[in-house]
């Protein structure tokens, strides 16, 4: 069988969520090969929080390998590379002593962008337009060793188990929203009054709300639930998972989701149902991708400035009312 090696510079959970892109479309341009995903220093969710994701799609993980570049040592002093070859090797990374390291095994085409493409077998004939979205730099390298004709837009795959916990939660004859209120820096945070305020607008119309609050934010529960009539809070009932999984899973059951710059969000970036990121002092253009055509955003300076909570309540309900209808 013919083996391809993705090497990425290792995955966080925000990180492993977005280039969840790359990986589906990797099984779906090289269908007959055995997908590797290896990575140098750093560990990868793919091995760990997000492992039921991907394991229909990739097939070796080699995980914080620590490479060398060095002749003289293995390439890996970890992995047994020094025995393997690969059809093809894609470097998605840009630092000239890794590409070096990688160069080292061996393979039949290797892609990389590294020192403006000195090190690859393979070249765009002509120059490539970075994108502000990371991945779709890394689908440009793609394109350059695959003939992939199929348009499909990005689709999140639940795996069944957890669709099957995560149901019980939802009724089909009923309609929710789900919130993610929290982010890891205060400036990112809209603040908690508006998104009661929303809140409030839609449960007066019979839609329910649902919330996602990471560690710091469990403090906002009390709050939450005397404003909100219906809030329902998935991680309190589904204790047999990761938080990771129930987040990402709900949105199989969401009509809309509204959240703040942060990694919650990108756990509800599935493409399952509307997402719309509010932004402050972070650029949605780092985000906007074809792939992820149902994440939608509301950036503050669109209002003046980069403090959050200058995008009206107002906008934001109108917005979000036009993602119900669609």
């Amino acid at each position: 069988m013919k083996k391809i090696l993705i090497f990425s510079n290792g995955e966080q959970i925000g990180d492993g969520i977005l280039k969840l892109v790359l990986v589906y479309q990797l099984r779906n341009r090289f269908p007959k090969h055995e997908i590797h995903w290896a990575t140098d220093k750093i560990k990868t969710v793919y091995d760990t929080i997000l492992k039921s994701f991907v394991s229909d799609y990739i097939d070796v993980i080699w995980s914080q390998s620590n490479l060398s570049p060095f002749f003289w040592n293995n390439i890996s002093d970890k992995y047994d590379f020094q025995n393997y070859e690969f059809d093809i090797v894609i470097d998605t990374q840009n630092a000239v002593p890794r590409t070096i390291a990688l160069k080292r095994i061996k393979s039949k085409n290797f892609i990389s962008a590294t020192a403006n493409w000195i090190f690859s077998d393979v070249r765009p004939e002509k120059k490539i337009i970075k994108h502000p979205f990371y991945v779709r730099n890394i689908i440009q390298m793609f394109d350059l060793i695959s003939t992939f004709t199929e348009e499909r837009k990005f689709k999140f795959d639940i795996p069944e188990r957890l669709k099957q916990k995560v149901s019980k939660l939802f009724s089909s004859n009923e309609k929710y929203i789900g919130y993610a209120p929290g982010a890891g820096q205060e400036k990112k945070i809209w603040h908690l009054n508006a998104y009661l305020t929303i809140v409030k607008h839609f449960e007066s119309k019979g839609i329910k709300s649902v919330f996602f609050l990471g560690p710091s934010e469990k403090g906002l529960k009390s709050q939450i639930l005397e404003r909100s009539k219906t809030a329902i809070f998935p991680e309190d009932f589904i204790t047999d998972v990761t938080g990771v999984e129930i987040v990402m899973a709900t949105t199989e059951f969401l009509d809309c989701a509204i959240g703040n710059d942060s990694g919650t969000s990108n756990m509800l970036s599935t493409n399952l149902c509307p997402l719309l990121k509010l932004c402050g002092p972070t650029s949605p253009q780092k985000f906007i991708n074809d792939d992820f055509e149902n994440v939608h955003f509301i950036s503050s300076k669109e209002f003046g400035g980069q403090d959050i909570n200058l995008i009206p309540t107002e906008v934001v309900i109108n917005k979000v009312e036009n993602l119900l209808k669609t």
